[in-house]
C-alpha cells in the first residue's frame, strides 16, 4: 500500500495520468510518458544508431580487450566503431576488483577500468553503439 501511494504522488507531481505508464521521471525534470526503451536510451546517451556507412574496425563486445582494440585503431587512424549491447566492461564489469590488468599492479574496480577506457577510446574518436533489439526477433 505505501508502493501505491508513493507511485501515486510520483504521478500526481509529473501531472501524468496513469493511463500514460511507463513514465520515466529525469534529474533535469524532463519526463516521458509511454517512453520506449529507444526514447530512454536517447535521453541518457546511448547511441543506438551507426553514424557513418563505413568503418574499418568494428568491435564487437566491450571488455577490457575490446577497449583496448578501440584505442589503438582508432589511435592509428581507423574508423572505428564499438558495439555492446550490455554494460561496459564485458565479464570485467561483473568482477569487484581486477588485480591482474596490466598496469595497476594493485589493481582496480571494473567501473573504474571501463570508464578509464571508453573515456580514452571517445576521445580518440570511437563510435559507441548501444543497439537495442528488434521487436520482429523477440
Amino acid at each position: 500500500m505505501e508502493q501505491e501511494t508513493e507511485a501515486e504522488r510520483l504521478l500526481d507531481y509529473a501531472e501524468c495520468p496513469n493511463q500514460q505508464m511507463p513514465l520515466v521521471l529525469f534529474p533535469d525534470g524532463e519526463r516521458l510518458a509511454q517512453a520506449t526503451n529507444v526514447q530512454v536510451a536517447e535521453k541518457i546517451g546511448l547511441q543506438t544508431q551507426a553514424q557513418k556507412p563505413f568503418y574499418d574496425l568494428a568491435i564487437i563486445g566491450r571488455g577490457p580487450a575490446g577497449l583496448a582494440a578501440a584505442v589503438y585503431g582508432t589511435s592509428e587512424g581507423l574508423r572505428t566503431v564499438m558495439i555492446e549491447r550490455e554494460a561496459p566492461g564485458g565479464q570485467a564489469g561483473t568482477s569487484s576488483r581486477i588485480k591482474n590488468y596490466q598496469g595497476f599492479p594493485s589493481g582496480l574496480s571494473e567501473g573504474d577500468l571501463a570508464r578509464r577506457a571508453i573515456t580514452q577510446a571517445r576521445r580518440f574518436g570511437v563510435e559507441i553503439l548501444t543497439p537495442r533489439k528488434s521487436p520482429v526477433y523477440e
